[in-house]
């Protein structure tokens, strides 16, 4: 990745479509995209989800798969599909060409395909309400508009924001667990272009990048480093039980089997507790830095406003 590419998100979401009503000229139809079509939407995807030989939605270029005498190669599929207030979002297995188009900046929005108005909720007066999504094209023109750019352009030599340091901040994730990723970076501060260069987590996590000043950045959490110490270490612990066990067994000679002490167990266990009590601690770190934050927010906004007389 050179300086001038485009950038995608760090969480690795995707705004495929923003709430509101939306005239189909081709159809004849206002497209009505509210939370009630966005949660159908979303349950609709995670009940094909569950079938084995779910590819995913396909994401194309211009929509060209849908025109029988052009190409249907694939910009991407689409793995994880989430109803949110601000509309549809997903996360995008991107193919290498569509990688490289959105990298490139020959692509910086989203256009989803509905089914035909038949097929939809009739809400009268010709306003209909999309059960289920068919497919996203990679498009510079959509008719949905109000979507957020799938990527934004990064100048490091030219925009001091690109090397403004932010800290990652675990969110609220829906199944209430992160994955692995997520909480070694939890309380880690790296700059935008970073962050950016980091592939995005597994997990449907929400966690966000919030800026830090200087002095935050230069006194890198104590606790949090000793968070990441402790997972390396469990990891560590786990893969010498588990290859001295494997050992054991190599080594019968007679039908017999010599277990794994129970001092390799029980050093991997405790170095386990260990990294769990530290990732306790940065959580509770963050939620503190957090609900310190909101709540100079709030006093900063009741100071500002305004006095009715």
């Amino acid at each position: 990745m050179n300086d001038r590419d485009f950038v995608l998100a760090a969480d690795g979401w995707a705004h495929i479509t923003p709430c509101g009503e939306f005239p189909h000229a081709g159809a004849g139809v206002v497209q009505v995209i509210d939370r009630e079509a966005c949660d159908r939407i979303a349950a609709d995807f995670n009940g094909r989800k569950s079938d084995t030989n779910f590819p995913g939605v396909l994401v194309d270029f211009d929509h060209f798969s849908l025109d029988t005498e052009k190409s249907s190669e694939a910009a991407g599929w689409i793995s994880d599909l989430e109803s949110r207030d601000t509309g549809l979002w997903a996360r995008v297995r991107w193919s290498d060409a569509g990688l490289s188009a959105v990298r490139g900046g020959r692509f910086r929005l989203m256009s989803p395909v509905f089914p035909p108005p038949s097929a939809c909720e009739d809400l009268g007066g010709g306003r209909i309400r999309p059960r289920a999504l068919v497919s996203v094209a990679l498009t510079n023109e959509p008719n949905i508009k109000g979507g957020r750019p799938l990527a934004n352009r990064q100048h490091v030599e030219n925009r001091t924001d690109a090397k403004r340091k932010l800290m990652w901040v675990l969110g609220e994730p829906p199944s209430g667990k992160h994955c692995d990723t997520c909480l070694a970076r939890a309380g880690k501060i790296k700059t935008a272009v970073e962050w950016a260069r980091m592939k995005p987590p597994p997990c449907n996590c929400h966690c966000s990048l919030e800026p830090v000043d200087e002095a935050t950045a230069n006194r890198w959490s104590d606790m949090a480093r000793a968070a990441s110490l402790a997972v390396r270490k469990a990891k560590a612990a786990q893969r010498k039980a588990q290859e001295r066990r494997e050992r054991s067994q190599r080594s019968d000679d007679g039908g017999q089997k010599t277990a794994a002490g129970p001092d390799v167990v029980s050093r991997g266990g405790a170095e386990t507790q260990r990294a769990e009590t530290a990732r306790a601690a940065v959580l509770r770190e963050l939620a503190e830095k957090r609900k310190k934050r909101q709540s100079s927010f709030a006093e900063a906004t009741e100071d500002k406003r305004p006095t009715l007389k």
